[in-house]
């Protein structure tokens, strides 16, 4: 069984665009970019979030009930390579690890033919301020999202 990242060190294997199930295109903006003309590791922290909002919408209904909430518990960048404000950047994006709680989406975005960064965030059901189980439909739908890793 393949581990998955830690943060640390990347594995080559994790920037194949194959093991992520979907795509989300996002735009760097020119306030994006620092004095040398590269986005900014803050401002590519914002991108993974807008990728990762988009890439939740369809499972927005199971994040926020009357009794369920869904909190970011940690989010991990690594920086891959240097991005520039164009061309667009693809995240290609899915589930990781999932707990009896929580959970991690996993990306890895590329500007061209270049990965510019692997992002993680941990997201974590929450009932009345306590971490709660992840409610069944929610899993189902983060278990047809998963990441196409080789057995």
């Amino acid at each position: 069984m393949t581990d998955y990242p830690s943060g640390q060190r990347i594995d080559p294997h994790w920037l194949d665009r194959d093991l992520y199930p979907e795509t989300v295109d996002v735009r760097p903006r020119f306030q994006d970019l620092d004095p040398l003309n590269h986005v900014n590791n803050v401002a590519m922290a914002a991108l993974f979030e807008d990728a990762r909002v988009r890439f939740n919408h369809p499972m927005k209904d199971y994040f926020q009930t009357d009794t369920v909430r869904t909190l970011v518990g940690g989010q991990t960048l690594t920086y891959v390579n240097e991005c520039h404000l164009r061309p667009e950047l693809i995240f290609h994006i899915g589930i990781g690890r999932i707990g009896g709680s929580s959970w991690v989406t996993q990306a890895v975005a590329y500007q061209d033919e270049t990965p510019v960064l692997l992002a993680l965030a941990t997201l974590v059901s929450t009932q009345g301020g306590q971490v709660c189980p992840i409610p069944e439909g929610l899993r189902h739908m983060l278990e047809a999202r998963r990441l196409r890793l080789p057995a």
